[in-house]
């Protein structure tokens, strides 16, 4: 009898976490749902597009194999693209965390003013990709723009394909700062006092609290700050469509994602569209893995 009764309590016992755990995925469902959709389906259809032969109506004519990917790569407009991207990613990202983490190091105590400066330093996360370009376009115009007017200068910011890619640069940084200090912000101040005490009674500097104490339990959210501001950087396309539409030879600025954009709907080449998107994808996955090898090293989770 008692091990009768015991074994049905176990039986319902499985039966109720065997409830409960499908309740949980009934709640991932939603959202697994529009992952498949939005996310899947659309990566899996390129994937096997980018083989075929595709007309301008966006409409597959034949079998191309690796047709698509040879034209992709032979395109010396292609590898601009790459290097632009690479060289956009390498001054964003690293300028963005350095100026965050600096940011949110003079916010580290909570003082008077704290509110109004905090705020001022996040606010360009508030404000529309389409809002910014518009005032970053008539402040940076060479002819009426108080940029250069104040400045005493006659640089072509959107103009100058010397110089078109460092102000994209410029833009992004201050596109992106606001974001990654407000999550600095909060990981710098959830460092234990009394780590940083111990610190300051072994004669340790400022700096040396820094390196040694801040940054080690910070790494954390510094990697997650990294990793999503590469993947944003090799993914960027809003910047030059909205400011330079790829520059005066249509490649002075142009971005990986940029070029696929141009292939699909200016020249309605969507073979390459496809086939240079697969491409972008497999470059930005490899930066990302890059990422993750100084994860292993690097980040401190305890």
């Amino acid at each position: 009898m008692g091990n009768d009764h015991i074994s049905g309590k176990t039986r319902r016992w499985n039966g109720g976490s065997s409830k409960r755990k499908l309740k949980g995925y009934f709640f991932l469902l939603p959202a697994l749902i529009l992952i498949v959709v939005f996310s899947y389906y659309p990566f899996v259809k390129t994937i096997i597009l980018s083989f075929f032969t595709i007309n301008a109506n966006n409409e597959v004519v034949a079998f191309a194999g690796l047709k698509n990917y040879t034209k992709v790569v032979a395109d010396a407009e292609f590898w601009q693209s790459v290097k632009n991207t690479v060289r956009y990613t390498l001054i964003t990202v690293p300028v963005t965390l350095a100026l965050a983490y600096f940011f949110a190091m003079l916010c580290c105590k909570t003082r008077r003013l704290s509110r109004f400066y905090e705020t001022c330093l996040a606010l360009p996360m508030a404000v529309s990709m389409s809002v910014a370009t518009t005032i970053f376009n008539l402040m940076l115009n060479p002819n009426i723009g108080p940029v250069n007017h104040y400045l005493n200068l006659n640089v072509g910011w959107l103009t100058d394909k010397n110089v078109m890619v460092y102000t994209l640069c410029m833009i992004g940084i201050w596109l992106h700062v606001g974001m990654a200090f407000i999550f600095l912000l909060a990981a710098v101040r959830n460092v234990p006092e009394d780590l940083l005490e111990s610190a300051r009674l072994d004669g340790a500097s400022v700096w040396a609290q820094v390196i040694n104490v801040y940054i080690p339990l910070t790494s954390p959210t510094l990697f997650y700050l990294l990793a999503t501001n590469l993947a944003s950087s090799m993914m960027m396309s809003d910047l030059v469509i909205a400011l330079t539409q790829g520059g005066t030879s249509n490649s002075a600025t142009s971005t990986m994602i940029y070029y696929m954009y141009r292939k699909a709907f200016y020249i309605y080449n969507y073979g390459s569209a496809y086939a240079s998107a697969v491409l972008a994808f497999i470059i930005a996955f490899g930066v990302l893995l890059l990422s993750f090898v100084l994860e292993r090293k690097k980040v401190h989770y305890s």
